[in-house]
């Protein structure tokens, strides 16, 4: 039997959501193609079932099919810190396969019930060129592109606000559209970490002392606490930190780590680096039987070292820090992007070059000088 063109007078949805209706122009011998644009789910799973009904609705003939896979986008994350109303940052990071040309849009759906900042000043950075625009929505955002992006990974950084309770649907979803608006590549579900009450934290700071390719560089990261974390209120106990350092960065770990604020740690065998996986842990007590500190509101820096790639940064240049419940930081609390830096940004030693040089150091040290000629002519 040869195939005949199907000549589609309406197309209406169904009873049901996942029901169309066609009503055809006449009847049809052998075979006949059509095209239907259907949104797809997250995942198929199920089979294709076509009915013929006469205009009685008598049914005339029937078949099944087997449903195609659903593939979403390769590698997808999105993480930020589980802090009720606040503005916190969220990494969204991915890897397409696809070729959006210039003109293309990056869009994330989220429930409503969070807001978004386009604002540079409340997190927006991006780990790529090409941003022509950003505009928020009423359930969440979308990058306006004004390069293409080739296959790869990607990530970027925006603000978000908070509600002050985790939405019972805490879903959102990753769009690449072309310049027509057609979805190319999509990660649908993506689950959204849940709000922790009684997390009085605000947003972590990531410093650097230097940013010169393939030089060793002291990092900072300072946790900042803004009201006493106390292990018997509502956000309960949690006993180390971890530091997530980018790919393409390598961690020093012949170096100590720093504690320059005193966090609560014990005396000995508090922190702990480990090369391969690129975290650095630091313990809160000795073991999980020794009581739980309170933590004072304080900012805390915890210092450490690396060497920075030769070449070029990561295409995700996001740090993590995290909380964590116990000590092999297997039970996550929260973890808080922290947005990397790229060569060339200055970092603090050369701020305090920058402060050693001031005219009122430089005649102090003139006026010093002078003297000790004095007392040598003397």
């Amino acid at each position: 039997m040869h195939s005949l063109p199907c000549q589609v007078l309406s197309c209406t949805p169904g009873s049901l959501p996942y029901v169309a209706a066609l009503q055809l122009h006449s009847a049809i011998e052998g075979s006949a193609e059509t095209v239907l644009l259907a949104l797809a789910p997250a995942s198929a799973q199920g089979s294709w079932l076509l009915r013929s009904l006469a205009e009685d609705q008598t049914e005339l003939g029937w078949a099944k099919a087997a449903t195609f896979p659903v593939a979403q986008m390769e590698k997808a994350m999105l993480t930020y810190g589980g802090i009720p109303s606040s503005v916190v940052h969220v990494a969204v990071s991915f890897q397409t396969s696809q070729t959006i040309l210039s003109g293309g849009v990056i869009e994330v759906v989220a429930p409503a019930v969070y807001g978004f900042s386009c604002d540079a000043a409340d997190g927006l950075k991006l780990f790529f060129a090409g941003l022509q625009s950003c505009e928020t929505l009423d359930e969440g955002f979308r990058l306006m592109l004004n390069q293409s992006v080739s296959p790869g990974s990607y990530a970027f950084l925006i603000g978000m606000r908070t509600p002050s309770f985790t939405p019972y649907t805490n879903l959102f979803d990753l769009l690449l559209k072309d310049l027509e608006g057609k979805v190319v590549d999509a990660r649908l579900a993506l689950p959204g970490p849940r709000l922790i009450p009684g997390l009085t934290l605000d947003l972590p700071v990531l410093t650097f002392a230097r940013s010169q390719p393939g030089s060793d560089a002291e990092i900072r990261v300072t946790l900042k606490v803004v009201q006493t974390l106390d292990p018997l209120q509502v956000l309960g106990p949690f006993r180390s930190v971890q530091i997530a350092v980018p790919e393409r960065f390598t961690l020093i770990v012949r170096e100590p780590v720093t504690n320059y604020d005193g966090l609560p740690t014990p005396e000995v065998s508090w922190y702990h680096l480990y090369f391969l996986e690129k975290l650095v842990r630091v313990d809160l007590v000795a073991d999980g039987a020794e009581e739980i500190p309170q933590i004072p509101a304080k900012d805390y820096r915890l210092g450490f070292k690396v060497r920075l790639p030769e070449f070029w940064m990561p295409s995700v240049n996001v740090w993590t820090v995290s909380l964590c419940r116990d000590l092999s930081c297997s039970d996550l609390i929260t973890s808080l992007p922290m947005a990397g830096f790229e060569f060339g940004d200055p970092g603090f030693e050369q701020e305090e070059e920058v402060v050693d040089l001031q005219p009122g150091h430089a005649q102090g040290l003139l006026n010093r000088f002078n003297f000790l000629i004095l007392i040598i002519f003397i």
